[in-house]
């Protein structure tokens, strides 16, 4: 294969891969905190370790990032539906560790915990909370009243700008959080945070890709006539 295919096919798998991207944001528009990814183009290993090619021919590789831009609260009046207000995260324990999610639709197991609706234990400060079926009221810091008295505090990690979010699935994320931090996102009860995605920007991208995927298999069609075209004439010399 020629390098010049091997550059479109490489912009093809890229468009595809943004396709997939974009889709994927379009149908979680309505999932509570959901956080949309972008499909960023970044050189591989290979290209920024061997100059003459890198850029001239050949694509770069499609990595996602996720947009950490806020939504909108939406007030649900559930005592149990948080969201947060300002940067930071909930903070879950998994079977695989600790995890971080902006997601607050949360609820109580048959141990009286409070969970994610995938039945995952929040964590406070002092482990998992238990709220023992009462209904709680809970602070803007965090703090967890029942009757007046506090029971738990909730934890909220704060992550580092800088530091790229990890999906794992189910609306959790890792990330190398900031030990010791201040947070400064506020604790919304009877709020839920609706997700980042902007149906007309993906609509626009959307349109974008599918053209520039277009543009570029028509080229490879007409590449690979020339190519068809110059063999046979070869072939009559």
């Amino acid at each position: 294969m020629s390098d010049a295919i091997a550059a479109l096919s490489d912009a093809m798998r890229n468009d595809a891969e943004t396709l997939r991207v974009i889709g994927q944001n379009v149908a979680n528009m309505e999932t509570t905190a959901y956080r949309r990814e972008i499909a960023v183009l970044r050189p591989s290993f290979d290209q920024v370790t061997d100059d003459a090619r890198v850029s001239a021919e050949r694509a770069l590789a499609v990595e996602t990032v996720v947009d950490q831009r806020p939504g909108t609260l939406k007030s649900t009046s559930e005592a149990l539906h948080l969201a947060l207000e300002g940067p930071g995260f909930f903070v879950v324990e998994t079977p695989d560790g600790e995890a971080l999610t902006r997601r607050g639709d949360f609820r109580l197991d048959s141990e009286s915990r409070l969970v994610t609706q995938a039945g995952l234990p929040v964590l406070g400060d002092n482990g998992v909370i238990r709220l023992d079926g009462a209904t709680p009221q809970i602070a803007p810091d965090g703090a967890v009243r029942i009757a007046g008295d506090v029971v738990a505090q909730l934890r909220i990690a704060q992550v580092s700008p800088e530091s790229q979010l990890t999906p794992i699935g189910g609306d959790l994320y890792r990330a190398a959080q900031l030990p010791d931090a201040d947070s400064a996102a506020r604790v919304r009860q009877g709020f839920l945070e609706t997700s980042n995605v902007e149906s007309v920007g993906e609509m626009v991208r959307l349109m974008e890709t599918m053209r520039h995927f277009e543009s570029v298999q028509r080229f490879v069609r007409g590449y690979d006539d020339m190519m068809g075209k110059a063999i046979s004439e070869l072939g009559k010399v």
